[in-house]
């Protein structure tokens, strides 16, 4: 990257957090979910990542003083979707969280978005069924895609997909779903009726007040 433009390192974008209980153990996890930023604007590859939380609303100012996360991935290519798994904060405390990048020549980009998460345990009933959303199959995609999901209980049911640029081409589901199982389809046309191009797409669900990033690919 060239000096001078260290400015358009891109801040990467939290787009939420995912709690899950495993079926073995008494205590929960979650994981954050990211964009790849690029170092140059939208191309590129950024070279490390910060990723602080804090018990305090997080900013510029006092970010250095937050909590790094450990062990966290090194950057993948600008657009590629990314994830790490937080272990157990203690119960009833508001967390903030928030990232920045830095490229090879260690300029930092600005702050991401700040998200917050309480943390707390949660015991699991062995027998209960989770509340899940599945990758996409097949992918790559050619004619159709399909998700599976379940629900515990009957909840707020949204997905819809994005192109890789942020805009949204097509809602697969709203609207509220009765507790179980069930799939979802998509038939690769925009809301308009247009097959949608070969390339990297994106389907954000939210399923109650929890949320899912999956990546899928399109080949024609």
């Amino acid at each position: 990257m060239n000096p001078s433009r260290s400015s358009a390192l891109l801040a990467a974008c939290l787009l939420g957090l995912l709690a899950s209980v495993p079926s073995t153990t008494s205590a929960t996890s979650f994981s954050v979910h990211w964009t790849a930023p690029g170092d140059d604007s939208l191309t590129g590859r950024a070279s490390l990542y910060d990723l602080r939380y804090s018990s305090a609303p997080i900013t510029a100012a006092n970010f250095q003083q937050a909590t790094p996360f450990t062990g966290l991935p090194l950057p993948a290519p600008a657009g590629t979707m990314e994830s790490f798994t937080v272990s157990v904060l203690p119960d009833g405390v508001l967390y903030y969280m928030a990232l920045r990048s830095a490229d090879e020549l260690g300029h930092w980009s600005g702050l991401s978005n700040v998200v917050a998460r309480l943390g707390q345990t949660t015991y699991a009933d062995p027998s209960a069924l989770a509340l899940s959303f599945s990758s996409p199959w097949p992918n790559p995609a050619r004619q159709s895609v399909r998700w599976a999901y379940s629900l515990p209980h009957a909840a707020q049911v949204q997905v819809d997909v994005f192109d890789i640029a942020g805009r949204h081409l097509h809602t697969v589901a709203t609207g509220v779903r009765g507790a179980g199982r069930g799939e979802l389809s998509w038939d690769l046309r925009d809301d308009r009726g247009r097959p949608v191009d070969a390339g990297v797409y994106f389907a954000k669900a939210r399923l109650g007040s929890m949320e899912w990033i999956k990546r899928l690919l399109v080949v024609r």
